[in-house]
């Protein structure tokens, strides 16, 4: 989907739709009546069809659920991330009076500025950055940290009341503005060889738990990680084209985007991974994805090349859990001409088959090819009659388009070599939709009933709410039935990509702040449990077995109220209430890590059984207890701190972590980080003393990796003679 003005008429197939509120159905009026709603039929000859005898043909008795995760941006409630660059805006280049001189600034391939000086060949003086502004989560007058590397003038603006604390090389203390805001400024400096760059800022408190290695704050995960799925469709900035170096591009450069491979990632060390970006690493979403315990949905680059897809997924297989599984989909949304990505699908198919080619068809043929590379990586049968594996190719399509789906499951068109049909229904897994409720108050032609609702007693909410049930009741079972058939018929699972609330003010009322304020005070009502439920056993009644809900934390607008928490630091509300009630009752997650941060008084810190935590202790003498999975890092952060190991001395190996102060220990469950941490207790009682441990272990895999290079001489000088 993606956060876009609704009320947009567009084009698309033979028909003119027109965007409702969940900005991902369309009211459609196609040529010749096919494929319109009325079309659709609950007796669909394809419910009679013989499925395939895998999960995906049966009716499922529990149905899993996940979530989309809203956008980074500087104003997002949701603020997922310890370090707050990663959602900042842009450099802006400033001169006294100008808040932006529209310049260009010379950036590093990670976007830190270029050492710059007064010039006359340029009008700005500084640069600033929004780290955070117009945030409702963000703490007034809170206290952050801020690091650095490189030397030259950076500070804090004293907007709004931010303070600079304190400043010693490489590290500013400062306190944020009275509503939470906080921007940096950067001057001229005279280290054009060593300019400011790799700046992190993090709140104060959360500093142990950033330089342990943590990425995601403590408060963002604890809202996700009861969830089974996470999409990171917003996060990977699915929605936008981009060439190999560059922004993202637009009109019809689209046609001739070149496809991208893997040099064109992002990476960890880039400033920022929000808005206007290409998006977050693959390491920080695969990070999020073993912490929680949630298999991800990767959403791949619609003009991504055979490298990129399968560099991609080979990362993925190396460093996730392997108890997790991994949904795939090739971009998003590829039917919605909004989007650039139907576009390019469109150029696509002009390409391979000439000026009558479907996008939809060049969709359906690289979202299998893209399966096929997933699968391959993975050591698993592309197809899907060989049973479920851990990677699921999705293929999305409109939920209020029957039919539509046809072309990029049949693919009429793709041949192989040998001259043979393809069809790309057959390597692909999971047929999604979307399950909005919506379509009642967001159009103009709506508002004289909605605001005749407004004079009951009530304000008007009963009768909103009674719209949105009968919506529920007579349009959206109505279609989760007939997708549930196709799918069927298909052999494929049924799921949902997106899900939710999806009300938004109609165009003409965008002004008018009490309809918005009915709009969003109403999916506030605790009746919106019961709308929630009744959407969740409608699609589980149809056969689907992956519920996605959309906005996780988001603040409400306009534009919509498409997330279930208004701030991160919200702790329910009853539409989330609705969804961690049906993951308590229909379990079926992994279990997610611990993330720990000791106090002065020294305590027992214990780790999880599902390993990757981030344990940090406080100032006083703490006893870590290490948990049975792998993937953990440790950290003593003070005191005279011990590590308690369930076997015998002889299970471990120790060796020299990846910084200095660092050891990694190898034993029956995986690998542990340690820092800090003074002694080490085995399960027999021995205790000895970790540097020592270290040290000796470094010294023997230094002398095997010598007995190996010594064996690898005397092969060649054989081989010489």
């Amino acid at each position: 989907m993606g956060k876009i003005p609704a009320g947009q008429g567009v084009l698309q197939h033979g028909g003119f739709c027109w965007k409702t509120a969940a900005l991902v159905s369309m009211v459609c009026i196609v040529m010749g009546g096919k494929g319109s709603v009325a079309a659709v039929k609950d007796d669909d000859p394809a419910a009679a069809t013989r499925l395939y005898q895998t999960s995906a043909g049966h009716v499922p008795q529990v149905m899993a659920m996940g979530t989309n995760l809203d956008g980074l941006a500087y104003w997002s409630s949701a603020m997922p991330t310890l370090d707050l660059m990663k959602s900042a805006g842009g450099w802006l280049p400033q001169a006294k009076g100008v808040y932006d001189t529209g310049e260009t600034v010379s950036l590093d391939r990670d976007g830190w500025p270029l050492a710059f000086a007064a010039s006359p060949e340029h009008r700005y003086r500084w640069l600033v950055v929004n780290v955070l502004h117009d945030n409702p989560a963000a703490p007034p007058a809170a206290h952050y940290a801020i690091l650095y590397d490189g030397r030259g003038p950076i500070t804090a603006l004293d907007n709004d009341g931010a303070q600079l604390l304190s400043r010693k090389p490489g590290e500013l203390h400062v306190m944020a503005g009275r509503t939470g805001s906080l921007y940096l400024r950067l001057d001229p400096d005279g280290a054009q060889d060593d300019p400011v760059r790799n700046i992190r800022v993090v709140l104060e408190k959360d500093l142990p738990l950033l330089r342990a290695g943590l990425t995601f704050a403590p408060d963002f995960m604890d809202r996700v990680n009861r969830f089974q799925v996470l999409r990171f469709m917003d996060w990977m900035n699915t929605n936008a084209v981009f060439p190999p170096i560059g922004d993202a591009i637009s009109g019809d450069a689209i046609d001739r985007a070149p496809l991208i491979d893997w040099s064109s990632r992002p990476l960890p060390s880039t400033m920022r991974w929000g808005e206007g970006t290409r998006g977050m690493p693959v390491e920080a979403m695969v990070e999020l994805a073993n912490r929680t315990g949630a298999a991800p949905w990767f959403n791949m680059p619609i003009n991504a090349g055979d490298d990129y897809i399968r560099s991609f997924a080979a990362y993925v297989r190396a460093h996730l859990r392997p108890d997790l599984g991994v949904h795939v989909e090739l971009s998003n949304e590829v039917w919605n001409r909004i989007f650039p990505q139907a576009r390019y699908a469109d150029a696509q198919a002009r390409a391979t088959w000439g000026a009558e080619g479907d996008g939809l068809e060049w969709y359906g043929m690289r979202a299998a090819q893209v399966g096929a590379i997933w699968k391959a990586v993975f050591g698993q049968a592309t197809g899907h009659a060989a049973g479920p594996g851990r990677v699921a190719m999705v293929l999305g399509t409109q939920f209020d388009w029957p039919g539509l789906e046809t072309k990029a499951l049949d693919t009429p068109h793709w041949r192989d070599s040998q001259g043979s049909h393809l069809r790309a229904a057959d390597s692909i897994d999971d047929y999604a939709i979307t399950g909005y409720y919506d379509g009642t108050m967001s159009s103009d032609a709506e508002v004289p009933l909605v605001k005749r609702w407004w004079q009951d007693a009530d304000g008007g909410y009963g009768q909103a709410i009674a719209a949105l049930a009968n919506r529920i009741a007579q349009v959206n079972a109505r279609l989760y039935r007939y997708h549930a058939a196709r799918a069927r018929a298909y052999g494929l699972r049924l799921v949902t990509y997106e899900s939710g609330y999806g009300e938004s003010t109609p165009p003409s009322q965008r002004e008018n702040p009490a309809y918005t304020d009915f709009l969003i005070r109403l999916q506030r009502r605790a009746e919106f449990t019961a709308l929630e439920n009744s959407n969740y056993k409608a699609f589980l009644a149809a056969g689907g077995s992956l519920y996605m809900n959309f906005g996780i934390v988001g603040t409400p607008s306009r534009w919509g109220s498409w997330s279930a928490l208004e701030t991160v630091h919200q702790h329910s509300s009853p539409r989330y209430g609705a969804l961690m009630a049906w993951l308590a009752t229909h379990p079926g997650g992994h279990g997610h890590a611990s993330i720990v941060m000791g106090d002065a008084k020294g305590q027992t810190i214990e780790g999880s059984i599902n390993g990757y935590d981030v344990l940090v202790g406080g100032t006083g003498d703490d006893v870590f207890v290490a948990g049975t999975g792998t993937g953990s890092r440790m950290d003593g952060a003070g005191g005279n701190d011990v590590l308690k190991l369930p076997a015998m001395r002889m299970a471990y190996h120790f060796d020299e972590g990846p910084l200095i102060g660092q050891t990694v220990v190898t034993g029956p469950t995986g690998s542990l980080l340690l820092s800090g941490i003074a002694r080490v207790r085995f399960g027999d009682g021995e205790v000895a003393g970790l540097s020592a441990l270290t040290a000796a272990g470094a010294n023997a895999s230094r002398f095997e990796r010598s007995i190996g290079r010594g064996h690898g001489n005397i092969a060649t000088a054989s081989a010489g003679r």
